[in-house]
């Protein structure tokens, strides 16, 4: 879905080697305060937490960071071809509203550009970027004026939505951003997947338990077994990958391993129960 030939003056920003370890460390008290914020947001989702709470919590957390920030989390809507409101608790209102449904589109903002693409979009100026034509007004009633924002990916590298940083004033990226939206792209995609196989397990709770004959409900378990594992193989991976971004020499890593861990396991043990759905009688 790229669009090579826009004429943006978005600029490529390349997360895929982010590490936090390797960025400028804050002070020993404030990495400390964000990562302990960090485990606060995985023990909600392994708590089963509502997703908006989540996802608001983990908005809120990045924005600590840089005060000057504004962040957002947009979903993707069930048709593929629109954003849902996810978080914002510090946009306007009016803001928020008006973009919520809004298409995805090789010009549509920052963030429906970015999931249409699956890459991520940078736009420093608002007022000068052609991907913002049909939303400069509304950006600039609501006061903001640079926008970058990264897709939200599966485990599978499925786009589910996107988190964006905004600014009051033109900006381009320094590279610490970088570390902030590794995190907060990383935690939302989990909640996001954690809170689809969710709702896949509460659907097939629901159906198995109108289904009278044992046989016919075997044969259901077997049909709905491929769609529970994809979604509990990407819990599973996107768990793991966040565990693989944790520097292990630092003294307080247990406040995101535990957490993690638990995800993890809960996901692993649910495979092990669908791969004896899948296995024949003896």
């Amino acid at each position: 879905m790229n669009d090579p030939n826009s004429e943006s003056l978005t600029q490529p920003l390349d997360l895929a080697t982010a590490n936090t370890a390797e960025l400028p460390r804050p002070p020993d008290k404030t990495e400390e305060e964000f990562r302990a914020g960090q485990s606060r947001v995985l023990e909600m989702i392994a708590a089963n937490a509502p997703l908006g709470k989540i996802l608001e919590r983990l908005v809120l957390l990045i924005e600590a960071q840089a005060p000057d920030m504004l962040c957002s989390v947009l979903l993707l809507s069930d048709d593929g071809n629109h954003i849902r409101h996810g978080a914002a608790p510090s946009l306007p209102e009016e803001f928020v509203k008006a973009i919520d449904g809004e298409p995805l589109g090789p010009k549509n903002g920052s963030c429906g550009t970015a999931m249409y693409r699956g890459v991520p979009v940078i736009v420093s100026d608002i007022f000068a970027d052609p991907l913002w034509e049909d939303y400069r007004e509304l950006a600039a009633a609501s006061g903001l004026r640079a926008c970058w924002s990264t897709p939200i990916l599966s485990g599978r590298g499925k786009v589910l939505g996107s988190f964006a940083m905004y600014y009051h004033e033109p900006r381009t990226p320094t590279g610490e951003e970088a570390g902030f939206t590794e995190v907060a792209t990383r935690i939302a995609g989990l909640a996001i997947e954690h809170q689809s196989a969710r709702e896949i397990l509460a659907r097939t709770q629901t159906q198995l338990a109108n289904v009278s004959e044992a046989a016919s409900a075997g044969e259901f378990a077997a049909s709905i077994a491929p769609e529970l594992n994809q979604q509990l193989e990407a819990i599973v991976g996107n768990a793991d990958q966040c565990l693989e971004l944790i520097d292990e020499d630092k003294p307080h890593i247990a406040l995101l391993r535990e957490p993690l861990k638990d995800i993890a396991t809960a996901g692993r043990n649910a495979l092990e129960i669908i791969a004896r759905l899948h296995a024949p009688e003896k």
